[in-house]
């Protein structure tokens, strides 16, 4: 399921636009399924206060055929924020039996992401591919949290939707992030992420949320 550009040398560092940092401390979850079968979950968990806050994203995602599992997909980051921007990152995936790790610190006005054998420089409003926080329009690359590398992307609003969650009709903007695959999200008025679907492998996978809207984080 990745969404990434390839690895590179070092990048030097420059500016991104601002970006929201979290809020409210809050869950979500997600059921995923692939062309509409079970496919997995994916759970964020944002933690603190002040302007300092933690955020954990963790998604596992399998495949069976029968008691074979042909596709294994997990994934956990950890996000460190300080006052409205990312300040720490440390992230682990392991994808078609491929563990890679991705860890970030903030140096100066830079921030430092190391993954793949290679170190690429970010100014200090960029974001990454953990999708919980709604990118703005004006963006055009994000952090891949499975590589470290910077990402190409172009960000627009699709316009506003209806979403069935748990029994409540919710408005939400969607926004379309194109990169190495496109990805269709939902955020509702308060920037709470509500919703994700993309393709990928000639398999559609989307998400639905289960956990109660006014307890995810805005």
């Amino acid at each position: 399921m990745r969404i990434a550009a390839s690895a590179f040398l070092l990048v030097l560092a420059a500016a991104s636009p601002a970006t929201a940092a979290p809020s409210t401390a809050g869950r979500l979850e997600f059921d995923v399924t692939r062309n509409g079968q079970p496919f997995g979950r994916h759970v964020v968990q944002v933690r603190g206060s002040d302007g300092r806050f933690s955020v954990e994203s963790r998604a596992d995602l399998r495949a069976n055929v029968g008691p074979l599992t042909i596709f294994r997909y997990e994934h956990a980051c950890t996000e460190t924020w300080e006052g409205d921007r990312l300040a720490g990152l440390a992230c682990s995936t392991l994808r078609d039996g491929r563990r890679t790790r991705v860890t970030a610190r903030r140096v100066g006005d830079a921030l430092i992401v190391s993954g793949a054998g290679n170190e690429t420089s970010f100014g200090l409003g960029a974001l990454p591919t953990s999708w919980w926080t709604k990118p703005p329009t004006n963006l055009d690359h994000m952090i891949d949290a499975e590589t470290g590398a910077r990402m190409p992307i172009s960000v627009a609003r699709v316009g506003r939707e209806t979403l069935n969650i748990g029994g409540q009709s919710v408005q939400a903007d969607r926004i379309r992030v194109r990169g190495t695959l496109t990805v269709d999200l939902w955020y509702d008025a308060s920037g709470r992420w509500v919703g994700c679907e993309f393709s990928a492998r000639g398999q559609r996978i989307q998400y639905r949320l289960t956990t109660p809207l006014a307890a995810a984080p805005a």
